[in-house]
């Protein structure tokens, strides 16, 4: 069965269930100076081990995702560089069970704009990020630390539930 799913702009009360958004803040910066602005820490990340990054070039694709992977030890940060990226997302629905699959019925697709992150909270499920239009690249950061369940660095990639599909546009 094929689902479909509007492509959402990225806001932290839409994303909440599925993690934080660092964005410009509406507030005035905590620190300036001479042709500079800076609002420290305006989000956190939660870990207990060093931080590994890894880049992603993300093609122009079909936008439809068959599969998805989740860290139930880990939050994951997901940066775009210079161009639009379409996170599709799914809840997390047991984190304590290792057999879950992702649910296409809990889906969301949300459009992440050039100067915007993410952080994934630990156990949602996501598949790569697509671009919006041209190619883009984009940085993740997470745990250099094995996850709960195994290592994703095998096969990461769970099928939905009754082999569904989601199509998003």
């Amino acid at each position: 069965m094929e689902h479909n799913v509007q492509i959402e702009d990225l806001t932290a009360q839409a994303f909440a269930p599925y993690g934080k958004v660092i964005d410009l803040p509406a507030v005035d910066p905590s620190k300036s100076g001479d042709g500079w602005d800076c609002w420290s820490y305006i989000q956190m990340l939660d870990v207990s081990e060093p931080i590994g990054f890894g880049l992603v070039v993300t093609k122009q694709r079909e936008f439809v995702v068959t599969a998805m992977e989740r860290h139930v030890s880990r939050e994951e940060l997901l940066l775009t560089f210079d161009r639009e990226l379409v996170q599709p997302v799914a809840e997390c629905i047991d984190i304590e069970n290792p057999e879950e699959r992702p649910d296409p019925a809990t889906v969301k697709c949300f459009r992440i704009k050039p100067g915007q992150a993410i952080v994934i909270n630990r156990g949602v499920w996501h598949s790569p990020a697509y671009p919006a239009a041209e190619d883009a690249r984009y940085l993740f950061g997470i745990e250099k630390k094995k996850d709960k369940f195994g290592d994703e660095m095998i096969n990461p990639w769970v099928d939905f539930i009754a082999g569904h599909t989601i199509r998003f546009k």
